[in-house]
């Protein structure tokens, strides 16, 4: 049997210190969100109600030096990083964390 791994595809926008994530599976409710890199009760609030994968997507995402914006929808994450900073540095890691939080979207769903 082989393992299935949900599709993400990757948007270079205009604006190179831009790129989107889309995937074919939901990684949060039907809203728009977007965040810095700040701390305190209003983020907090703000990240719990993307649900479990959204919020651990934006964690993660927001950890990687040189991510400077994420902006989430059910099924895009949008970042936007610092000038400074390549793409080479980053788009790996955005992978890694979409793939880790389908697999434990999948693990709660059986």
């Amino acid at each position: 049997m082989s393992e299935r791994r949900p599709q993400i595809s990757i948007y270079r926008h205009p604006n190179p210190e831009i790129r989107s994530f889309l995937t074919l599976t939901e990684i949060t409710n039907y809203r728009m969100e977007r965040f810095t890199n700040t701390s305190g009760e209003a983020f907090e609030a703000q990240l719990r109600g993307l649900g479990i994968i959204g919020e651990y997507v934006v964690r993660e995402t927001l950890a990687i030096p040189g991510v400077r914006e994420v902006e989430i929808k059910p099924r895009e994450l949008r970042i936007k990083k610092e000038p400074a900073v390549s793409w080479d540095q980053i788009e790996n890691r955005v992978i890694d964390a979409l793939n880790t939080a389908f697999r434990r979207k999948e693990i709660r769903a059986v």
